[in-house]
């Protein structure tokens, strides 16, 4: 009896050890991506490098039907200026033009300069 009770509690300690060390599953790939990005210690150049190549693979934004999720997309727009821009689209209908953007609180030309390649209507 004394012995089934001890491997019973050894396997028990065991599983226990074994989901200690399983890695987690991520519940918020972004975030944790987000994460991971900012720890990560790299040169200036190299931060530079990274942000064309992945702003190269960026699909263009039709700033007149992206979400709030796909303004953020664009280098520069937070929460805040996704905001700014869904609520400047309500109040006075579609951009004509990527210029239209500089109407918006918080946009400047040199925002709009900076994805203008990405941005289309």
């Amino acid at each position: 009896m004394k012995t089934t009770q001890r491997l019973s509690a050894i396997v028990s300690a065991i599983a226990f050890t074994a989901l200690l060390t399983v890695p987690v599953m991520a519940a918020d790939p972004v975030k944790d991506a987000t994460k991971l990005q900012t720890q990560t210690k790299m040169a200036p150049k190299e931060a530079a490098a990274v942000v064309k190549k992945t702003s190269a693979q960026i699909a263009p934004v039709n700033i007149n039907t992206a979400s709030f999720e796909e303004l953020q997309l664009l280098q520069g727009i937070g929460v805040a200026k996704a905001k700014a821009i869904m609520d400047y689209r309500t109040k006075n209908g579609k951009f004509t033009s990527v210029d239209d953007l500089a109407n918006v609180s918080g946009i400047g030309v040199k925002l709009i300069e900076q994805n203008r390649h990405l941005i289309k209507l």
